[in-house]
């Protein structure tokens, strides 16, 4: 797949800067909402990770190994302030695998910008999915949570604290397993 047509210097959040407004996220934004399009079925939520591009975290490749051979069937979004979803396929891809925006610098308003801005993105995203998961760490759960009631989407969500692996390992081989029913 094709990169977005996005393209800048590294963007890092700083104090007194609102990473959410930035041109090229901005730009972002309406790619997602007016182009983006997945056709399968499941979608699961990650979280971002600092290490870039997200593929090269543990976590991820945990997920991506378990779900291997479902890659028709299932879209990989990784939640992320400020860039909200990022589909599996552009992980590579600038801004995505070049900026820095650490949850702890996240202000109060910049984190109800991030709930709001989610919500419209979960609504989109709603219509190319029939089954949303979330498997996700406690900072990413609640803004997910928040953007799900608010929008009114139904993700089914599962929190993670010091053990993500297990979490990740259970959820997404139910997952599995349940799709292998589905289809025998």
């Amino acid at each position: 797949m094709q990169c977005p047509p996005l393209h800048g210097e590294r963007i890092i959040k700083r104090e007194g800067e609102d990473p959410f407004k930035h041109p090229v996220v901005r730009k972002w934004y309406e790619i997602l909402l007016s182009e983006w399009k997945s056709t399968k079925p499941y979608a699961i939520l990650l979280p971002c990770t600092s290490i870039k591009p997200y593929h090269l975290s543990r976590t991820h490749k945990l997920a991506y190994a378990i779900m291997r051979g479902f890659e028709e069937k299932v879209q990989f979004y990784s939640v992320s302030e400020p860039m909200l979803l990022v589909p599996r396929e552009y992980e590579d891809c600038y801004p995505f695998n070049s900026y820095d925006y650490p949850p702890s610098m996240m202000t109060k308003e910049e984190r109800e910008e991030f709930v709001e801005l989610l919500a419209k993105v979960l609504i989109n995203v709603r219509n190319m999915h029939s089954y949303i998961i979330g498997i996700l760490p406690k900072h990413h759960y609640s803004v997910v949570k928040e953007a799900s009631e608010i929008s009114g989407i139904n993700i089914n969500l599962y929190p993670y604290g010091r053990l993500p692996f297990k979490t990740i390992s259970e959820v997404l081989n139910n997952l599995k397993e349940m799709m292998k029913a589905r289809h025998t």
